[in-house]
């Protein structure tokens, strides 16, 4: 299961969650009708909306201030294959996390260990084996290849984005 929506605090006294959410918005609430607790319990969509880069969510069962307050700092999940399909070239951001950071000539100069939202452009953030990070902006310029199939980034670099000892 991926992790999709945490739960921060309660909204107004009809059981309402205010949550953030790591989706692409829309696309995601209008596909996805059941969230699920770590332990599996399902938590049945009623409703939700946007409110200042949080979700708004309405929860069958839960229908008090009270019931909110308890779901407060759960993490909730979707199933992998409840989740919207991408477009060719997209990809979540799970599916990008222990990818192999590959330089024109083939070496591995890292393993992509976390994706960045960031205004301008994602960044990817890879770890060589020697701990040291490196970050690549996720646009083509840099980013010429992903293949999820090899476990595969290939990369090119511009001077001074990785440093020489790769």
């Amino acid at each position: 299961m991926i992790l999709v929506v945490k739960i921060v605090n309660t909204h107004g006294v009809h059981g309402e969650v205010k949550a953030l959410h790591y989706t692409d918005g829309d696309v995601f609430f209008k596909k996805v009708k059941t969230l699920y607790k770590k332990d599996g319990t399902p938590l049945k969509i009623l409703s939700w909306r946007f409110q200042k880069g949080s979700v708004l969510l309405k929860l069958e069962g839960i229908n008090t201030m009270d019931e909110a307050e308890r779901l407060k700092t759960t993490e909730l999940y979707a199933k992998k294959e409840d989740l919207p399909k991408l477009n060719k070239g997209e990809y979540y951001f799970f599916e990008l996390v222990g990818l192999k950071g590959i330089l024109p000539d083939g070496k591995v100069f890292g393993e992509v260990t976390e994706v960045i939202e960031n205004n301008a452009s994602n960044l990817l953030e890879f770890t060589s084996e020697s701990g040291k990070k490196y970050l690549i902006p996720n646009i083509p310029v840099f980013v010429k290849e992903v293949d999820t199939n090899k476990g595969e980034i290939h990369i090119t670099p511009i001077e001074g984005l990785i440093d020489d000892e790769i």
